[in-house]
């Protein structure tokens, strides 16, 4: 059993820097987690690219200190702080270029794919920032207002709707004084409208 850990214990070391990137991209990427196995396997070929990008670091550091000055020497402490923190800037930086489709745009640009690096549900309530949206309930109800949080999946999750308006079967509007806001379950949603923003004269 202590031959078994021996053995296993240096092999977990050497992947933490995958399982790092892996788990803060999926922390702040608005997408959809993969199963065990997947993510196990984009944790092994990000702790691969993050082994050659500190050997790299590594030959460039030495013969700095070889030819110019030298900070301190190359050990394994020095190797591991390295990998974790490229590991950390590997996961941000791909979590944001995700979340601001970067990397797709320019993909669909050179005609690599026509996907968004993020679901249609997100990419359709990014586009549609700041305008104001009617949500069209399972029951027929109609409201009409600002959505400040919307849920990520579109079978779960809620709504956050603010400055809610109710719209009756006539189209009239009825007002809920007092009400700053309404929390909708996504499940009780059939359809959700983008209202065209609306610029208002200073008249008016």
């Amino acid at each position: 059993m202590e031959d078994l850990a021996t053995k296993i214990l240096p092999l977990v070391q050497m992947l933490i820097p995958g399982f790092i990137t892996t788990m803060i991209f999926y922390w702040l990427a608005d997408v959809k987690k993969p199963g065990q196995f997947e993510r196990t396997v984009q944790a092994l070929i990000g702790t691969g690219i993050i082994t050659i990008i500190v050997s790299g670091i590594s030959k460039v550091l030495l013969w700095v200190g070889e030819h110019w000055f030298a900070i301190g020497s190359w050990t394994t402490d020095t190797e591991a702080t390295w990998g974790i923190a490229l590991a950390v800037c590997l996961g941000l930086g791909l979590s944001y270029a995700s979340n601001h489709d970067y990397l797709y745009r320019i993909a669909r640009k050179l005609g690599f794919t026509s996907r968004a690096s993020y679901p249609e549900w997100v990419f359709a309530f990014r586009r549609g920032s700041g305008q104001t949206v009617v949500l069209t309930l399972l029951d027929g109800r109609r409201l009409f207002g600002y959505p400040q949080v919307w849920p990520t999946d579109p079978a779960s999750g809620h709504f956050l709707i603010t400055q809610p308006c109710w719209i009756d079967e006539e189209g009239q509007w009825a007002e809920m004084p007092g009400v700053e806001s309404y929390l909708i379950s996504n499940s009780d949603v059939l359809m959700v409208e983008f209202l065209e923003q609306q610029e208002t004269s200073n008249d008016q």
